[in-house]
Formats: C-alpha cells, structure tokens, sequence
C-alpha cells in the first residue's frame, strides 16, 4: 500500500513543496498498534491500544493474540511477532 509518508515526529512529509507518497503497510501497523478501539470512525473496532497492556499480567501469547486480530482487521494476515525482553527494555518486532 502507498500512502501520505509521516515524518519521525507524526508530520506529513513535504518535499519540494509537495506530499511524499510512500510505501505505508509499516505507518499502517503503528497506527493499529497504538491507536485505541474508536478511535477509527470508520471501524470502531480497530485499536489495539498498546498502552493499555503497560503493567498487566497479561500472557505474551494473549499480547500477540489481541495484536494479531487487531492486524488482521486491516487484512495483515500470517504476521509475525517477537517479543524481546531486554534487562531495560521490551522489543517488540512486527
């Protein structure tokens, strides 16, 4: 998919005076990942809301489950997900 390509800091890209078009499945997959259930009008449903998994007792495999189904309403079918635990950080590769 092509789409409007967003700067690091969420801004449309603009170049030479005009909106870049870029390959956009990898911006498509933030979104889904960050975004709540509402917050896309259109598809209500659509949101996984990594926020709210912050401090849970939530599984890794109920995590990749929920971010799965997520994915697959905007047909990301057959993903795969890797979850890293660093000491400091957890990696998370879509």
């Amino acid at each position: 998919m092509k789409d409007f390509k967003r700067t690091d800091d969420l801004d449309l890209e603009i170049k030479n005076g005009d909106f870049v078009i870029a390959e956009s499945d990898q911006q498509h997959v933030e979104d889904i990942f960050i975004a709540q259930k509402g917050e896309f009008k259109e598809y209500p449903q659509v949101g996984f809301g990594a926020i709210n998994y912050i401090k849970t007792n939530t599984t890794s495999y109920q995590f990749e489950r929920d971010l799965k189904i997520q994915l697959d309403y905007d047909n990301y079918s057959n993903v795969e997900i890797d979850i890293s635990d660093g000491i400091e950080n957890t990696k998370i590769t879509i």
